[in-house]
């Protein structure tokens, strides 16, 4: 190949390389938001994304609106940070001493994060599956009810005849839902003293065991499907209760805790490293403390 052919080539190398490098730079120059004379710009918003914990960066990469308020709240800080600036603030003694030790800190724990991140390996597949098994009871999900209810508000406790009319009227309503139990809605809408679930027939949703009173539960528990109960005696009144469903207790399958596990044991092992480099740390030097400056400094404070 004649020299002057390979030249060509090569300037034309260099000049796609260059224009290569230059959209590069102009990508990451785009403006990504304003606030005033504030621009948040690519380059920044990725450096700032890539700072954030792997949970909030995995709820990033899906929700456009958490993009959305990242940067508003970056451009926030920013604008706040200008304005200390202009007046000042970061000439200030105490404020100088606090950015540093900021800067220390930051440095500091960029610097023991890597010294106790685990093994990228870590945990194996079978540490995993050891965990699940040993952790299955606070992985276990309470039973779920399914429920409708019929609310009769008591009122005045101290209103003798008024709590006798609401507890007669919560035992008329439950002997005409036992007799017609398919009539439970439309009587829950007509009848039904609760604001939020009678105008749906009385419809609470699926509630946790756990979450159900104490009185409600106690009754629950012990019905049976499409069972309606008789009235429940709670604080705020009556209440009839109509099971529509239920699903028992279980514990949440491994693929869909599988996540959660590796996030927490990979956790454990690096506050275990971190434990033990401190410790390490303490075992090489003795630590001298003078108690007599410590009191002269303790009776200086304000």
């Amino acid at each position: 190949m004649a020299i002057s052919a390979k030249l060509s080539i090569t300037l034309r190398a260099m000049t796609t390389g260059a224009a290569l490098i230059g959209a590069s730079l102009a990508s990451a120059q785009e403006v990504v938001g304003k606030m005033g004379n504030q621009e948040l710009r690519t380059l920044e918003a990725k450096r700032m994304i890539d700072a954030q914990p792997p949970e909030v960066r995995k709820q990033l990469a899906t929700d456009l609106g958490a993009m959305d308020r990242l940067a508003r709240s970056e451009l926030v800080r920013q604008s706040i940070l200008a304005e200390a600036k202009q007046q000042g603030w970061d000439k200030k003694p105490d404020v100088l001493y606090l950015m540093e030790r900021a800067r220390e800190t930051a440095l500091l724990q960029a610097y023991v994060n890597n010294l106790a991140r685990p093994a990228a390996t870590y945990p194996s597949e079978d540490e995993i599956k050891g965990y699940y098994e040993a952790s299955k009871e606070s992985l276990t999900v309470p039973a779920e009810y399914q429920l409708a209810q019929i609310f009769v508000a008591s009122g005045d406790a101290a209103d003798k005849a008024a709590t006798a009319a609401a507890q007669k009227k919560a035992a008329d309503l439950a002997a005409r839902v036992q007799k017609t139990p398919n009539d439970f809605g439309k009587i829950a809408k007509e009848a039904s003293e609760h604001k939020e679930s009678a105008p749906k027939g009385g419809e609470l949703g699926w509630v946790p065991e756990p979450q159900l009173l104490p009185e409600i539960r106690a009754a629950v528990v012990r019905m049976t499907k499409g069972e309606v109960s008789t009235p429940i005696r709670t604080a705020a009144g009556w209440h009839v209760i109509r099971l529509i469903d239920r699903k028992p207790s279980a514990v949440r399958p491994l693929a869909d805790v599988r996540e959660q596990i590796i996030a927490t044991m990979r956790l454990r092992k690096a506050q275990e490293v971190e434990r033990a480099y401190v410790e390490g740390l303490l075992s090489k030097g003795t630590v001298t403390i003078n108690s007599s400056e410590l009191q002269k400094l303790q009776a200086q404070i304000k």
